[in-house]
């Protein structure tokens, strides 16, 4: 191996060092590879599932790393329970989408007086287990305790789903994509019934790989025949446009926005002029995640602190969302400016930080519209995002939505800047009803009653 080759893999090792340190869902991908290819538990779970499945599910064997967790299960005339399947459930992990479809599982088992069972279809990850996963559910929904105050919900991690017996007419809920392949596989396999297959649907997910292998298999989950719950409007409008599925605006929900903190956030924001002249700027800044654009937003606050450079103007630059490296934007006049990382907020942290901050650059490339733009704009701030296929613009009048590049970002930002600078922050401002979407309660409601009309397995 020569030298130059050598300093290459050092290098490429010490950026994989680097994420493995700082990116939750890197490492745990990284722990599912090893665990497929090398010795341990994970093979050993593997093999099983293989063992166990029917005939017409052994097509479907490496497709995906879920493609076999459902397909084996032992099923039995019983109580039908609501079945959540997920990823993981685990501290530091458990985020909005998680949440959310904990929300849908435990409102449907209230509709339909049933018990609530999650399944994690993910490679445990180390300290994790279905007794940390039941605890964290318990805090988080704390009506779901049980008389005791302890966990209701149980939950079954990988290595233990052959070992439970689950029910012929069980509810069972998709929420990734490679949970409703696994269900799929499982409809095929004879095991699950695809009428009582639910898909909580919350971003455009084949998007968030490349094309490939895995781009066509979370589309293929669009058409598997589930019934679906879309959040929100722009993402419903979006699979109609992309993929043809048409989903009931009755089955379309907006995200959960906690519109009593922000209302205190925007009471406690102060103009720039109360706050010794400075205009603070929020980037919503997450290296990991591709979709939300991480080096195309420095590259527009880079554009906007050139163009801010024949102002006087005092800006500060602000990083949320997960940790990284500060990073130099270049001067203005002879101020050289550099965007300071926070990296993740406790949630009470996150919304006192907020109201220090006048202008928000939140990107997306995708359809769903995520929470930082609606937090900063409802609550007052100036907002500036990526325009996406139609599904950004209009949506809140604080929310700029410009064409995705660093030139069109930057220019608007810098706008931003100088609007907080002269008026300062807008009062609270709520959504228009409907914008987003329905209640959730709503269309859980609606689903429940099309779920009680399924007839019993085997009836004519």
């Amino acid at each position: 191996m020569n030298l130059e080759k050598a300093r290459r893999l050092v290098a490429d090792l010490a950026r994989v060092n680097e994420r493995y340190l700082r990116d939750g869902r890197y490492r745990n991908d990284i722990r599912e590879r090893l665990g497929r290819t090398g010795s341990g538990s994970g093979v050993g779970v593997v093999r099983r599932e293989r063992d166990r499945v029917p005939e017409r599910a052994r097509p479907f064997e490496g497709l995906v790393e879920t493609s076999l967790a459902l397909a084996g299960i032992q099923t039995a005339t019983r109580a039908g329970q609501v079945v959540l399947v997920v990823d993981e459930v685990r501290e530091g992990a458990a985020f909005a989408g998680v949440q959310t479809a904990l929300s849908v599982a435990i409102e449907l088992g209230e509709r339909l007086a049933r018990t609530v069972r999650v399944v994690m279809v993910r490679s445990t990850t180390p300290g994790n287990s279905g007794a940390a996963a039941e605890a964290l559910i318990a805090e988080r929904f704390p009506t779901t305790r049980d008389t005791a105050g302890g966990p209701s919900v149980r939950v079954v991690p990988r290595e233990d789903i052959l070992a439970q017996v689950f029910g012929d007419e069980d509810v069972w809920i998709a929420t990734h994509w490679k949970t409703a392949h696994a269900l799929d596989v499982a409809v095929r396999s004879g095991v699950v019934d695809r009428d009582r297959v639910v898909y909580v649907v919350q971003d455009y997910e084949p998007g968030f790989s490349p094309w490939s292998t895995d781009y066509a298999v979370a589309a293929s989950t669009y058409r598997a025949g589930f019934r679906m719950l879309v959040n929100s409007a722009p993402l419903q409008r979006y699979l109609h446009d992309v993929e043809g599925i048409v989903v009931p605006d009755d089955a379309t929900f907006a995200p959960h926005l906690d519109m009593e903190k922000l209302q205190r956030v925007a009471e406690a924001r102060r103009s720039p002029a109360e706050d010794g002249g400075v205009v603070r700027v929020l980037f919503y800044g997450r290296p990991s995640k591709h979709r939300n654009l991480f080096r195309l937003g420095v590259a527009a606050l880079r554009v906007a602190v050139q163009e801010l450079a024949v102002d006087d103007l005092r800006v500060e630059f602000h990083s949320a969302g997960e940790m990284h490296a500060d990073v130099e934007l270049g001067s203005a006049g002879r101020i050289a400016h550099r965007l300071i990382a926070h990296g993740t907020m406790p949630w009470d942290q996150y919304f006192h930080f907020i109201a220090s901050t006048n202008v928000v650059l939140a990107l997306q490339h995708s359809p769903h519209p995520s929470h930082p733009p609606f937090d900063g704009a409802l609550s007052g701030a100036r907002v500036v995002t990526n325009e996406f296929h139609g599904t950004r613009g209009g949506l809140h009048p604080n929310i700029e939505a410009v064409a995705t590049d660093a030139g069109s970002l930057g220019h608007a930002l810098a706008g931003a800047v100088r609007r907080a600078a002269a008026d300062g922050p807008t009062s609270f401002k709520p959504l228009a009803d409907g914008v987003l979407g329905g209640a959730l309660k709503d269309a859980v409601a609606r689903l429940a009653v099309d779920l009680s009309a399924v007839p019993p397995r085997g009836a004519d």
